[in-house]
């Protein structure tokens, strides 16, 4: 069965985050895991110049199996208000030793699984690290990731906006993405991001054209965003066009990343201001939701 897995530090974020993961997971008909990784002192590189006892490993590894198993428990009374013909998710739990990014493997490896949700990171002193773990999940995830803001509160999704630079790649990513929005009878806005008086009208009409074609869902249009920078565009579409869930496509040298390095879709991950989706590229197949 299909299977969301959320990834949680234990704080407000994270719970608020897993709330959200919750009420999707409803409406896909999905299940739920609560994953959790740790850091082992005795296993870090400067552990053999600093007496750390083995016990306390176990110790730590106790602790964070009862956190986990707490915030499951807030999950599951959330369940219980749920009415009794509702789709209620199975929630399992796993923790483990290391980081996110090192353990992505053993999680991936789970194939029921179609999406990796995961809080946006703190501000201030702990950014930095933070920061450093969310850039290592999307560069190593071969799933989609859903980044909920702190506050983000789910109540359905009417609008998905999804920037495109016209590619047939992102046919791809389209196709699962209808998927998604299906459940919900959400609208798709195509964007394409381009300078006031580009000349783009014929591979924006060979590809509204393959979209046709190729997509089996009936919610999609397309918008021109005429904008000379990338940054504004992406901007707008956040504040502007009213989306429950901004998608984009996490790619090396993808137009984004030629235009600001990488460091603009960085910035949006960290700070969304409403749930962002990010599709890896490439990836042998993407998810159907």
């Amino acid at each position: 069965m299909k299977k969301i897995a959320i990834l949680t530090d234990f704080s407000d974020r994270s719970t608020n985050a897993a709330l959200y993961a919750l009420q999707l997971a409803r409406h896909l008909g999905a299940n739920i895991l609560l994953y959790h990784t740790f850091l082992v002192p005795s296993a870090e590189p400067l552990s053999a110049q600093i007496a750390w006892p083995l016990e306390d490993d176990d110790a730590l590894q106790k602790s964070n199996e009862k956190d986990l198993r707490l915030q499951a428990e807030q999950l599951k009374k959330v369940l219980s208000g749920w009415p009794a013909d509702a789709f209620k998710p199975a929630i399992t739990c796993n923790c483990s030793a290391g980081t996110a990014t090192l353990d992505l493997d053993e999680l991936l490896a789970d194939k029921a699984l179609i999406l990796i949700v995961i809080a946006t990171h703190h501000t201030g002193f702990t950014a930095l690290v933070m920061g450093n773990h969310l850039r290592g999940v999307l560069d190593n995830s071969s799933l989609p990731v859903m980044i909920i803001p702190e506050h983000a509160a789910f109540t359905s999704l009417q609008k998905i906006a999804f920037p495109t630079d016209l590619s047939a790649a992102d046919l791809e990513v389209l196709n699962s993405l209808a998927g998604l929005a299906r459940p919900f009878h959400a609208e798709i806005m195509l964007a394409h991001i381009s300078p006031e008086g580009d000349p783009a009208e014929t591979p924006v009409k060979n590809f509204l054209q393959d979209v046709g074609n190729q997509i089996d869902y009936p919610n999609i249009y397309y918008r021109n965003i005429h904008q000379n920078q990338v940054k504004t565009g992406l901007q707008e579409l956040e504040t502007a066009v009213g989306a429950d869930l901004l998608v984009m496509v996490h790619r090396n040298k993808g137009f984004i990343e030629r235009l600001f390095g990488g460091s603009y879709t960085q910035k949006l991950a960290a700070n969304p201001l409403v749930p962002l989706l990010i599709y890896p590229y490439p990836v042998p197949a993407y998810p159907v939701f």
